[in-house]
């Protein structure tokens, strides 16, 4: 079975560890990430913070996912410093890159008569040495892309319709090229049970089916009248639909017997008492 390429994300940002704001954004990259067949590993949030950053990026690439995405500080302001970060962790210079001047040039010369660079406009096309921008067609910073060996390093910008663009444009494209495997996934609602009580059966049924993946959520309260667990089952193997529903099938029974079980029990201990 081929194995399912890797990915990380760095998210970067205060506003995302105060509460201001919620990360959508890696939300939705892990929805497309999972449809092109890539496993996502990690998400991690960090202070706009150079050693942070930079302790984050390289943490990341020391576990060698294929792609590390970072999120956030790509504009012009002070506290937009994730390049440098990258720069550190990788111990490259940071260099105006003549193709990311001439995109942003472009940007700004659509937005206003006036095409001057300011040097908070000219620090939005100042990249690590050796990396490659990133068309950003709804914005102003262009999206950053490094190969490095295994790794490829995809930094975008934090404004969700900007990030959206260019993982669209720029990122998909990398993401099918990988041909990666989809999972296949079941999803069932068991009605009238809490998930301790089916805690028991799902351990028997993810024994016997070691390839798949079992994940329970409960929804609602345990003690309502209409307890709801949600059951999704995964697998990533060619052909494995059949798997799949012996799977379910088997969890059922296990239910059945083990409800069936319960109430002969039950029964018999009122006949002894009696």
């Amino acid at each position: 079975m081929k194995k399912s390429p890797t990915v990380e994300i760095i998210s970067v940002g205060n506003e995302l560890l105060i509460g201001h704001t919620l990360d959508t954004n890696s939300h939705w990259i892990a929805k497309r990430l999972t449809r092109f067949g890539w496993t996502l590993q990690r998400i991690t949030v960090l202070r706009d913070s150079l050693n942070a950053i930079k302790d984050g990026v390289t943490g990341s690439l020391g576990r060698k996912p294929d792609l590390l995405i970072t999120l956030g500080g790509l504009g012009p302001t002070h506290d937009d410093m994730t390049l440098r970060g990258v720069a550190l962790a990788l111990k490259k210079r940071l260099l105006l890159n003549p193709d990311a001047l001439a995109m942003v040039k472009a940007r700004y010369s659509a937005l206003e008569a006036s095409t001057g660079l300011t040097r908070f406009r000219r620090k939005m096309a100042t990249l690590p040495e050796d990396a490659q921008p990133l068309p950003n067609p709804v914005g102003t910073a262009p999206g950053v892309l490094i190969r490095l060996g295994k790794t490829s390093l995809v930094s975008l910008p934090g404004v969700p319709s900007e990030m959206k663009a260019i993982f669209n444009g720029s990122v998909i494209p990398m993401l099918k090229a990988a041909r990666g495997q989809a999972p296949l996934e079941v999803s069932i609602g068991l009605v009238g049970i809490i998930e301790s009580a089916l805690a028991p059966a799902l351990d028997r049924t993810r024994k016997a089916f070691p390839g798949l993946y079992f994940k329970s959520h409960p929804r609602g309260r345990e003690g309502g009248i209409r307890s709801l667990v949600q059951l999704h089952v995964y697998s990533v193997d060619p052909g494995s639909r059949a798997k799949l529903d012996n799977a379910i099938a088997y969890l059922l029974r296990e239910l059945l017997r083990s409800a069936y079980s319960d109430r002969t029990v039950k029964e018999t201990g009122k006949k002894v008492l009696a």
